[in-house]
């Protein structure tokens, strides 16, 4: 068979090693929404392959939170709008146009491409009570992490203690968080 290879014209070759190649690509997957995301987001920011694995497993994991909550297809359009109006400026990168999206995913308590403690801090500035939580993705773990995504999903009503059930199952939330072993 190698012979018979061999005597291809070369037109003939590159076109069999195109559909070789085609094939194996076909076999390997197409890259996630999640996964050209981060790789946007690292194109811009210029971070390690660690840092775009960890990107890649935080969206997974997203994911996950998300279907688990009954909100699968709100993270589609949210993920598919990131990708789509993502901007890089500066090795700083955002995403205008996709609030409406982001909104109902912290309706559900998921964060994806922007920490936990981003989005507890967006939901605090929209309420004009500053920024408790630190902007560094390294800092946002363990309780702190659990506190800001109690926050994600309240109304300023429920973080301000206007709304008393609301605000009831915030305090809930945010003491689980800190008396948790």
């Amino acid at each position: 068979m190698l012979a018979a290879i061999r005597r291809l014209p070369r037109a003939h070759r590159a076109l069999l090693s195109l559909a070789v190649a085609g094939c194996a690509l076909v076999f390997a997957g197409c890259p996630s929404p999640e996964e050209r995301t981060c790789d946007r987001i690292c194109d811009c920011t210029g971070c390690s392959e660690a840092k775009y694995l960890e990107c890649v497993d935080m969206a997974e994991t997203a994911r996950a939170a998300a279907a688990k909550a009954s909100c699968a297809v709100s993270f589609d359009e949210y993920v598919t709008c990131v990708e789509e109006a993502i901007e890089c400026e500066d090795e700083r990168y955002s995403f205008e146009g996709c609030e409406d999206q982001r909104v109902r995913m912290r309706s559900c308590g998921v964060s994806v491409f922007r920490s936990v403690c981003e989005e507890g801090n967006d939901v605090f500035r929209a309420c004009g009570l500053g920024t408790p939580f630190s902007p560094n993705p390294d800092e946002c773990t363990g309780a702190l992490a659990c506190n800001a995504s109690c926050v994600i999903g309240m109304s300023c009503n429920g973080v301000s203690g206007i709304d008393f059930e609301e605000s009831q199952r915030f305090n809930e939330c945010t003491n689980e968080c800190f008396n948790k072993p």
